[in-house]
């Protein structure tokens, strides 16, 4: 877990982890909070919280990825991000279906809402997958929280040279080369929030102003509707989707003809 300041959201977060029964070993990187989270988790004496690293600037995801990496020992690891809430028994569920299938990359829990999964499910149980005595809503990548992947796949389809906000691991080069990842099916529903409908959402506070969340504010958008809107729009793409088309389109836009193609478009209209 990776944390910068947003105190209400990390403490829920982890207290939430640590209610639950499941058995894991948590890695914690601090970026240099100084709004009482570091003080907060450092205190906790859970015997599940493994290691800490305090550092005094915010370095983003890349370098304490590759730390949790260099520093982890467990074939399956995971993320959760500081302002996600997991069900008991999330990773116990979710460990099963990643140890079943020799083919499987990340599964995760719904960072959704289950509406957006229930207006779009007759088009969406096309996407559901078998992994052994498991299912799998199959999609090109997910998202970074909520999610166990075996750790020598993480090490293979690590970025190395990246440093920038996202997380690390090329999810859509896992799944060109034929791992299936997806969200773990029947849903496991967490509670992703920063999503403006979380009870939890810090952005604004019903105001439509100051939106906090990451994704939000690399993408531009300066208030909440815009942001909501753009989730929906996001879920609605993935669940309308075949997973094999998108992996075609992946394939062609890394290909020769595919990076020359949209290269000449970018010189085109100057983007």
């Amino acid at each position: 877990m990776i944390t910068w300041n947003r105190f209400e959201y990390a403490k829920r977060t982890i207290d939430t982890l640590l209610s639950t029964s499941d058995e894991f070993r948590l890695f914690w990187w601090d970026n240099g909070s100084e709004d009482g989270v570091r003080e907060y988790i450092d205190q906790l004496h859970d015997p599940r919280i493994y290691m800490k690293h305090k550092n005094d600037d915010n370095v983003r995801q890349a370098i304490p990825t590759r730390w949790f990496l260099a520093h982890s020992s467990s074939s399956i690891i995971g993320k959760l991000d500081d302002d996600t809430l997991v069900p008991d028994g999330w990773i116990k569920t979710i460990a099963s279906a990643v140890e079943s299938d020799d083919k499987t990359g990340m599964v995760g829990c719904w960072t959704f809402w289950p509406e957006d999964f229930d207006r779009n499910a007759n088009r969406a149980i096309a996407k559901v997958r078998q992994l052994g005595k498991h299912q799998l809503l199959w999609n090109i990548s997910i998202g970074g929280t909520a999610f166990l992947v075996k750790r020598d796949l993480a090490l293979r389809y690590l970025v190395k040279d990246h440093d920038g906000n996202a997380f690390p691991i090329d999810r859509e080069k896992m799944s060109v080369d034929g791992y299936l990842s997806g969200w773990y099916y029947p849903l496991i529903l967490c509670e992703h929030m920063d999503d403006p409908r979380s009870a939890h959402c810090l952005s604004g506070r019903g105001d439509g102003k100051d939106v906090t969340a990451l994704s939000a504010r690399v993408r531009g958008f300066k208030a909440n509707s815009e942001f909501l809107s753009w989730i929906k729009n996001d879920a609605d793409e993935i669940l309308k989707t075949s997973t094999h088309v998108q992996i075609i389109k992946h394939r062609l836009r890394y290909s020769v003809f595919g990076r020359g193609f949209f290269k000449a478009i970018r010189l085109l209209t100057g983007r």
